[in-house]
């Protein structure tokens, strides 16, 4: 591929210079990599060696609220806290190892940290905008109404979950917290600047979530922001200064940042990224250059993300992106996504009558283990006549509206066991059929996917491994390594340390073992009416939503 061939033939260098005798001195040399996720509700740090096993892990919890409607926040002082428990577990997990570290990374999600003089800007002293939060859905619809050029690098609309809606929802409602503000963050920036002292961005957040083009001279969609009246972002903080790529140097471990994590300091920090792009490096595989055009990394959890990259720079409706130099320098990334998967089928143990009433890992172990059985002796017939839209938080992809909502058929009195577990194996079975959705719609527009491989929570579900395997159409792999998100940050380590030229080397020398899911063809062929099914609900779902809007807009008259 022409554009490829520079990353790609640097990385072959690398390779024939690093033969096995270098691979026998990076091992021998003890050297390790320390790569910390911060989730929705957790912060998880892994050790890793230079060939991307893992040594060790540990985890901290922090809170999430949420105090009014369509509101979420953190308190950032409580995540941080919960990075230091999990970086001294897996430490303590290891304690030989603490003085081999030679790089650390960050990866979070999507959140946006809020710093404001005089105390923290949103309610209950919280200072972080959770990824989820949804209160600028009304600006998010102005947004996407202006036309401006941003939209065809968003998928032709702005979701509420994106940084420029929250920080205009704030602005106009609460304009004395807005006035106190002194900085604003992507929360991988956040961590890396109390790692080091030093705040500097990372291009993967402020291409991801702002109005920010990598690829202009001048990157800001200034004339948007004044159009909106919200110039005076870019006073906040160091906005104006270029970001560093992923890979690079963020700074040092700093004094304080090694009394906090319990590291040795100096070590170099890098730029961070989001959580997402962290688990696709984690499970891209070997020779994903080669393969580029017709891979997809598909990481489910609370939500779901797809991620893709291209050479060239394309345009895809309802499909965030195309997004320059998110993660690898030159290449287009497109990002597709579910905003509830993981958390509807939470909903569904949790709430529906029949149901365990309570939620755990062990009740989803147990209703997929049930479900499957049920599959087993009924085949196709059990649940056939209950079909989901899977939108409950709107549609992320491939529509692009966030204020749509799911729509289910086949409901009945629903208040037995059985009923649960019809209801939970369809909602989970719609999950499998957007993210089919998701992929005919990428392909429709350059792409040629043909192969899925799967990371994240939801490989702990083997009632989601399963149709994944047979309802996606095409071919699902999975990595072997119990940790991708952590492992592809830990990549994002050996970039800082100098362990590696680039992220393609660090890839195809610290990428895990895959294994290709066999496909049921009988279930496939099963799944393929399903899909028909979705398809046939989701356009009468969008045209009932349209009427709708249509009916309240229209001026009302009394006979």
């Amino acid at each position: 591929m022409p554009g490829m061939s520079g990353a790609w033939s640097r990385t072959r260098v690398w390779q024939r210079a690093c033969s096995d005798d270098c691979s026998t001195v990076l091992a021998g040399s003890m050297t390790h990599l320390l790569a910390v996720d911060v989730g929705t509700l957790s912060a998880r740090a892994g050790l890793f060696d230079v060939a991307g096993a893992l040594i060790a892990t540990g985890t901290g919890s922090f809170e999430l609220f949420k105090p009014l409607d369509g509101h979420a926040v953190y308190r950032m002082d409580d995540i941080w806290e919960a990075v230091g428990v999990a970086v001294r577990a897996a430490l303590a997990a290891a304690p030989d190892r603490a003085g081999t570290l030679r790089g650390i990374a960050f990866d979070a999600t999507s959140s946006l940290v809020a710093q404001a003089e005089g105390g923290p800007p949103l309610d209950g002293a919280a200072d972080v905008f959770c990824w989820m939060d949804h209160r600028g859905e009304c600006e998010a619809e102005e947004i996407s109404r202006t036309g401006d050029r941003y939209l065809d690098h968003v998928g032709g609309s702005v979701s509420p979950e994106m940084h420029l809606p929250k920080l205009l929802w704030l602005k106009r409602h609460r304009p004395r917290d807005w006035a106190r503000l002194s900085a604003i963050r992507d929360l991988c920036d956040e961590l890396a600047r109390r790692a080091t002292g030093i705040d500097r961005h990372s291009v993967c957040g402020l291409a991801c979530k702002m109005p920010y083009l990598p690829a202009e001279p001048d990157p800001w969609r200034r004339d948007l922001l004044t159009q909106l009246g919200i110039s005076d972002l870019l006073r906040l903080g160091h906005l104006q200064e270029t970001p560093g790529r992923v890979g690079t140097v963020h700074g040092t471990v700093s004094s304080g940042g090694a009394a906090d994590l319990a590291v040795p300091a100096g070590i170099p920090v890098s730029v961070g990224l989001i959580d997402a792009e962290a688990g696709a490096l984690g499970v891209l595989g070997r020779g994903f250059s080669a393969r580029m055009n017709g891979t997809l990394a598909l990481i489910g959890g609370t939500s779901t993300c797809y991620m893709a990259w291209a050479e060239d720079e394309r345009r895809v409706p309802g499909v965030w992106g195309p997004f320059k130099d998110a993660v690898f320098p030159g290449y287009w990334m497109h990002e597709a996504g579910q905003s509830l998967s993981g958390a509807a089928l939470d909903a569904v143990l949790a709430y529906h009558p029949g149901g365990p009433g309570g939620l755990s890992t062990r009740a989803h172990a147990e209703t997929a283990r049930a479900v499957l059985e049920l599959l087993d002796s009924e085949g196709p017939a059990f649940a056939s006549r209950r079909h989901v839209v899977p939108d409950w938080l709107g549609n992320r992809s491939p529509l692009g509206d966030a204020s749509v909502r799911a729509l289910a058929t086949g409901l009945g009195e629903d208040t037995s066991p059985r009923r649960f577990l019809e209801h939970y194996y369809a909602t989970a079975r719609s999950l499998a059929l957007q993210s089919r959705h998701i992929i005919d719609h990428l392909n429709a527009h350059g792409y040629a996917i043909d192969r899925v491989m799967l990371s994240g929570g939801h490989l702990k579900n083997p009632l989601l491994v399963r149709l994944y395997r047979d309802a996606l159409g095409a071919e699902a792999v999975t990595s072997e390594t119990p940790e991708p998100v952590l492992l592809g940050t830990a990549m994002v380590a050996a970039v800082a340390a100098g362990l590696y030229p680039d992220l393609f080397a660090a890839l195809e020398a610290m990428a895990p073992a895959q294994r290709l899911l066999p496909k049921d063809r009988d279930w496939a062929y099963a799944h393929d009416g399903a899909y028909r099914i979705y398809l046939k609900l989701f356009a009468t779902r969008n045209e009932i939503d349209a009427e709708a809007r249509a009916w309240l807009a229209a001026p009302a008259t009394m006979s």
